[in-house]
């Protein structure tokens, strides 16, 4: 008896496709196939919103930290005041806090380097550069606010030696660029 192992579940009148499991309709494939993409789609979308918190969670943590420290360099230098006279030839009538920031800075440096700012002119035609009159110098100084206080502070007293070591006596000194100096 041969084959009669393969015929044991197969009733009268059923074929062997019966037996088999049930085949899927196209419309069943396509729903199955659907339902695998938004599957897939929610996955992504998920991953992605995960990442997106993490991502805003890391840098509100930074920008607390970094907010931190700054309300305290600003608390400070609000304590400092500008001790110069400060001269506003733009006729703008305001200076912001940054330019105070910046004149306190400055000020120190020069401090630092045995030297007194005794005023600052804002110029009418630039909004970044300041001109800095120190005591017991003839010239004064063309600065930037783009640059370092301190590193600005150091190439004009470099200046400074350079001049009276020539002998020269310019109506004004340019330390806006750096590494270069130029007077006049």
């Amino acid at each position: 008896m041969r084959g009669q192992g393969k015929m044991q579940g197969v009733k009268r009148g059923q074929t062997i496709v019966a037996e088999r499991e049930r085949a899927e309709s196209d419309s069943e494939r396509m729903q199955a196939r659907k339902q695998l993409r938004r599957k897939r789609v929610r996955s992504v979308v998920s991953a992605c919103l995960m990442l997106a918190i993490l991502g805003l969670l890391t840098y509100l943590g930074a920008k607390e930290l970094v907010g931190f420290g700054r309300r305290n360099e600003t608390n400070e230098i609000e304590e400092k005041k500008v001790t110069a006279e400060i001269v506003d030839e733009s006729g703008r009538g305001q200076i912001s806090s940054r330019m105070k920031e910046y004149i306190v800075q400055l000020e120190e440096d020069f401090k630092a380097l045995g030297y007194t700012v005794t005023k600052v002119t804002l110029p009418a035609a630039t909004s970044r550069e300041l001109y800095v009159d120190l005591a017991d110098e003839a010239a004064y100084f063309k600065v930037s606010m783009d640059r370092n206080a301190a590193v600005t502070a150091e190439d004009a007293v470099r200046m400074i030696k350079y001049l009276r070591d020539k002998d020269l006596h310019p109506e004004y000194v340019d330390v806006r660029i750096e590494g270069k100096a130029y007077y006049k």
